[in-house]
């Protein structure tokens, strides 16, 4: 049986690694995409099986993003599941926004997406069974107050999914979205807590491995979205038809001071 042959975004670390080495792990042949090559390196030194590829690349180069995915096609001959899941967070209020993080967090979240699905689009087309599976978040559905910016970009990433879904059906391209809920990747807590802002309570957090099982499970049986932890789809669906009763849901939940807003 001919190996499946997967791209992985943001794959030096977090939810990326996790992915690359459970898709290694049965029997993918996994091309590792990221900025950081010593970081894909260390990856791929550890990932079992043989076949796998790095790809330095910066995903806010076009350019680059081609030269990539020509590499991919020469190493691998096509692609089989691309999983853009490389991202950036940001937690700031909107009075606080940096026009320069607030750029990096659109051109990686958002445009960089895009522009990995148009560049890996040929390769998906001469695949027996395309999937792709795009890495968005909970928050996608439900804005929170101190992220409206990484909300923002991942509520663009469930709608280019939508779009996706319906624009790839004629060539027979399943594309997916993952929600995940907080995850334990060091994604958050990298960042300065930036004023008086709550800190994301990482006691609730998702391992990176629980969500790369998910990214295989869509691989392997698609479905157009699935959102993790029910609590957290229980406000996305309230948000869209009880948007009063979602806030106040929300505040409760998040605790830190803010306020239920008044009508």
């Amino acid at each position: 049986m001919t190996a499946r042959r997967a791209l992985v975004t943001g794959a030096s670390s977090g939810i990326g690694e996790a992915v690359a080495r459970l898709l290694a792990s049965k029997g993918y042949r996994v091309a590792l995409l990221a900025r950081r090559q010593a970081e894909l390196e260390r990856v791929l030194a550890e990932l079992p099986g043989d076949g796998h590829v790095v790809l330095p690349c910066d995903l806010t180069d076009p350019a680059a993003i081609e030269r990539s995915i020509e590499t991919l096609d020469t190493r691998f001959g096509g692609l089989d599941l691309l999983v853009n899941n490389a991202g950036v967070g940001y937690r700031a209020k909107v009075e606080e926004l940096d026009p320069k993080t607030l750029k990096r967090v659109f051109d990686t979240n958002v445009f960089a997406l895009l522009l990995a699905c148009q560049a890996a689009l040929p390769l998906l087309r001469r695949s027996e069974r395309a999937v792709v599976v795009n890495v968005a978040s909970v928050v996608g559905r439900r804005g929170i107050p101190g992220q409206a910016a990484y909300s923002a970009s991942k509520a663009a990433a469930c709608s280019i999914g939508e779009a996706l879904r319906v624009e790839w059906a004629e060539d027979r391209i399943s594309v997916c979205t993952l929600n995940p809920a907080l995850t334990t990747t060091g994604f958050f807590e990298a960042q300065a807590n930036p004023g008086d802002l709550p800190h994301p309570d990482l006691a609730e957090a998702s391992p990176a491995d629980e969500v790369a099982l998910h990214v295989l499970a869509l691989d392997r049986r698609p479905e157009p979205e699935r959102s993790l932890r029910w609590k957290w789809r229980l406000l996305g669906a309230l948000s869209a038809i009880r948007p009063r009763l979602a806030d106040r849901m929300l505040v409760r939940r998040l605790g830190g001071g803010w306020r239920t807003p008044r009508w």
